[in-house]
């Protein structure tokens, strides 16, 4: 048991102590009076004290409980208002998808303004001690002093009140700059992003601005939507059943805007693209070549 682990441990100083000096019962009045034996002495009796202490402190790490996990709580419940008056004056910063073990010595409180975390209890070496806990766009998060293993699932962005600026930027995270955090948001980052990642953001950008008419749709494609790295992963065609919006690699379609809102593909149907938009899919431009009048 733990008990006897102490016990042992005391037992190895006492032996090491015989090893240092000669037991006192076994020297003359004379001997015990040298200077180099008192010193002797004192420093094997000061070793016990370091060794039984030592002792101690394993054994009350050994009987430690497992951590608390990280704590979840959602926009608009009860604990919001006091975790929102945690994040007051804090900092904004992004990382890529990736792992990371953090190792605070004080709570950690967040809000994910992007992205989708796990988080889970681990020791010094790495095992992990309790259950995953899942954080999504929007969640609240305490997570308790201590070793807590962050995987980035997807692009994140969060407003803590990590104060370790060091660790964070060793462990992938970068912080956004004043004007962004002034804003109440980060730099969404563009590594690790999917086509899928790409077609949500598009979604909300036409749910913040407005639906774009049919009429706009070449201006939309040429001037904003292919120039915002945001959408890097996607690719679009105009087709006279609407907007085509494809994955730019595999080019597999992931659904079709017509001027008030997103329909999903039809394999059946059959979507003719206009001689304009092939035009773009080739040469990266609507109008026609004026030097070759194609």
């Amino acid at each position: 048991g733990f008990i006897d682990m102490k016990v042992v441990a005391c037992l190895l100083v006492c032996v090491g102590g015989a090893a240092a000096f000669t037991s006192p019962s076994l020297l003359s009045t004379q001997q015990l009076r040298h200077p180099s034996i008192q010193q002797r002495t004192a420093n094997a009796g000061r070793s016990y004290v370091r060794a039984a202490g030592r002792a101690g402190l394993s054994f009350g790490l050994q009987c430690k409980a497992t951590p608390e996990p990280a704590k979840v709580i959602k926009a608009g419940s009860s604990g919001e208002e006091e975790v929102l008056g945690m994040l007051t004056n804090t900092g904004f910063w992004s990382c890529p998808p990736s792992t990371a073990t953090m190792y605070l010595d004080n709570p950690e409180t967040f809000k994910l303004l992007q992205g989708k975390v796990t988080i889970t209890a681990v020791t010094i070496q790495g095992r992990e001690l309790g259950e995953e806990i899942e954080f999504v766009e929007g969640d609240y998060g305490i997570v308790p002093a201590g070793s807590y293993r962050w995987k980035m699932i997807k692009p994140t962005t969060k407003q803590t009140s990590c104060k370790e600026g060091l660790q964070l930027t060793t462990k992938g995270w970068r912080e956004e700059p004043p004007l962004k955090a002034m804003m109440g948001k980060g730099t969404l980052s563009t590594i690790g992003r999917t086509s899928e990642d790409d077609f949500d953001y598009f979604k909300k950008l036409i749910e913040e601005k407005g639906a774009i008419p049919v009429s706009a749709f070449e201006n939309a494609i040429q001037y904003k939507l292919d120039k915002d790295i945001y959408l890097s992963t996607l690719s679009f065609s105009i087709t006279d059943k609407g907007m085509m919006i494809m994955d730019r690699v595999t080019e597999e379609v992931l659904g079709v805007f017509d001027g008030e809102g997103f329909k999903d593909y039809n394999p059946d149907l059959d979507y003719e693209e206009t001689e304009r938009s092939k035009r773009w899919t080739k040469d990266g431009n609507f109008n026609v070549d004026n030097l070759t009048g194609k």
